[in-house]
Formats: structure tokens, sequence, C-alpha cells
């Protein structure tokens, strides 16, 4: 049997996992250097663990001091358990060496995150001479794979099979994963999808950790009245989820009506990214349950949320914030 799974990041921002058809896993970008943590990503963990899907972070290689990257990586990875990838790939100026990638694993293990994946694709690993890889086999550590037939569609229709040349072994190692496409329809986007020759359980057993929730207690936090009135904006001013030295975890947002419906903007800005998600049209209906116009937690690092009235601007409304203080 293989299963397939997505890797996504931020470029996929919105992508809401239950409407995935062909995704038996997740693998979501989490940190890139020290100067980047993905605004979506606690929100994809979230959902994956609510659906009980093996779900794998990943960080993007920088030319940064590897212990300083591993601790920014363990600073926003949200479980230290999960099994994580590092990618390692060149970009702009820095083209990352062997020794580069092994002082990211060595870094990563020693602060105590689960990583188990290098994204080595064969056409780097031949531009860095075809080195003996057994150096990551030592380390627990397996080979993801890409290469890509072309086309575009269904996931099912581009994976070119078990006996494809993106699963031939090189550098001494034959890949666990191997990424076949990055123009996979699925979910309303077109996505990377990557392939497993084994079951979920195979997988999850392979990497370690679990995708269970640990963020299970979340009181109320703070509940308001957005403002009434023709193009009247209210903002509220959540924890900074995820982020800094207060220890707030998972953050979460909604929205609720009275005697009618009524249509909001909610816009969302996150540290270092500004107005990073914006939903127009939000429909508020007395008759059904809050809304959530993420379908998840709010993204790490949060600072204020903008909501805005656009429609029916009278219809009483309120929010409700959620937090976990770990």
């Amino acid at each position: 049997m293989t299963i397939f799974g997505p890797d996504i990041s931020s470029y996929q921002s919105g992508l809401v996992l239950s409407r995935l058809a062909d995704a038996a896993f997740v693998i979501a970008k989490t940190t890139e250097g020290t100067y980047y943590t993905d605004a979506d990503y606690q929100g994809w963990r979230e959902q994956a663990a609510q659906l009980g899907r093996p779900f794998v972070w990943y960080h993007f290689i920088s030319n940064e001091s590897a212990s300083a990257q591993a601790a920014h990586t363990a600073a926003n990875v949200g479980n230290s358990a999960l099994p994580g990838m590092l990618d390692a790939e060149p970009a702009n100026s820095f083209s990352p060496s062997l020794a580069d990638i092994l002082a990211y694993v060595d870094a990563a293990h020693a602060a105590g995150l689960n990583l188990r994946l290098v994204y080595l694709p064969r056409w780097y690993w031949q531009q860095l001479g075809s080195p003996d890889l057994s150096a990551l086999t030592s380390r627990s550590v397996s080979l993801v794979s890409s290469e890509y037939p072309g086309g575009s569609g269904s996931v099912g229709s581009l994976y070119p099979g078990d006996g494809a040349s993106g699963w031939e072994p090189y550098g001494g190692l034959t890949p666990l994963i191997y990424q076949f496409t990055n123009q996979a329809s699925d979910g309303g986007q077109n996505l990377d999808y990557n392939a497993f020759r084994g079951t979920s359980a195979d997988l999850a057993a392979t990497l370690g950790g679990t995708p269970g929730l640990e963020d299970d207690n979340m009181p109320a936090f703070a509940t308001g009245v957005i403002t009434p009135g023709a193009g009247a904006v209210t903002m509220v001013l959540p924890p900074p989820a995820n982020y800094g030295t207060a220890n707030w975890g998972n953050v979460w947002f909604s929205l609720g009506a009275d005697f009618g419906t009524a249509t909001v903007r909610v816009a969302i800005f996150t540290h270092g990214q500004g107005w990073s998600h914006i939903y127009e049209n939000v429909v508020v209906d007395a008759t059904a349950d809050r809304v959530n116009p993420l379908g998840g937690p709010l993204p790490t690092a949060v600072q204020k949320i903008s909501i805005a009235r656009v429609t029916n601007p009278d219809v009483p409304v309120a929010y409700l914030l959620e937090a976990v203080a770990r």
C-alpha cells in the first residue's frame, strides 16, 4: 500500500486539511533560518491532530548558526515529540553543504527535537559531488527525494508508481518518502505531494511522535461586543499565540450573532508579517453556531484582529477568544 501527503507552507494559507481528499499525512513548514516562523503552522498542526493524521514539521536551512536555527525551531514547533524534516536545498546565495546539513541535524537532536527526515533532492546531492549519506543513517535520519514526471491533475493520476526512478537509492540510502509533484489538485489548490510506501500506522511508527492534541484544556479568555454601525471597526488584542515569554499556547477566535445575519471583514496582524490573514465577507448568522474564520487556532505571534462591519451593521455580533496558557 502507498499513501500520499502534501507539504505546505503559508503559500497555501487558508487550506483546510479536512477538505483534502488524498492527504493521509501532512508535512508543514514551521521555521526558516532564525528569522521566520510560518504563521499557518500551528493551525495545521491542530487540524492534523483533530483528524488523527501523522504530522511532520519542516525547517528550511539557512547559513546561520545551526544551534541558533535549531533553537528557533524548538521554540515554535509546539510539540518536540513531533517528527521533523530539514529542507536542504539552495536558496538565494546560500547552498548548504553536507556538513551544514549534519550540523543542523545534530543541533536539532541536541535541542530535543525529533528530526527524522532530510529533504535532499537527487539533483542537489549530485551538485554536492554525490557524497556518501550514511552519516544520516547513523543519526536515525531518513532521506526524502524529489522527481517530477510532469503534468497536473489529481494526486493518484500524477503518482508514477512504486517502481518510479524517484524511489531509486542514492548516496547509499533509499528514500523513505518521495515528492513526485508540485502540481497536484487537492482542496482547491495546487500542492506539492509526497508518497510513502506503507500505511499511516507504518509511517507513524517509523517517524515516532504522535499527532495527538497536547492542548486540550482550553478555558475561555475573553468576550466582547463588535461595535455596531455602518463601517464600524472593532479592534481585538489577543494573547500572542505560541510566541514570546508569556508562554501562551494556541488561541482561538470566533464570532456569534443574534436577531439576524451580519457580514464582516476579519483581518489578522501577525508579528513580522503584518496583515497576514484577511477574510472578506464572513457571514455570522443568528441561526447557526459560532463562526471561526480560520477554521483553526490563530496564527503564531498574532498581535491584533480587526473586525469591520460590512452588511446589516446593526445586527448584534460578539466575539470570543479562547486561549491556552502553558
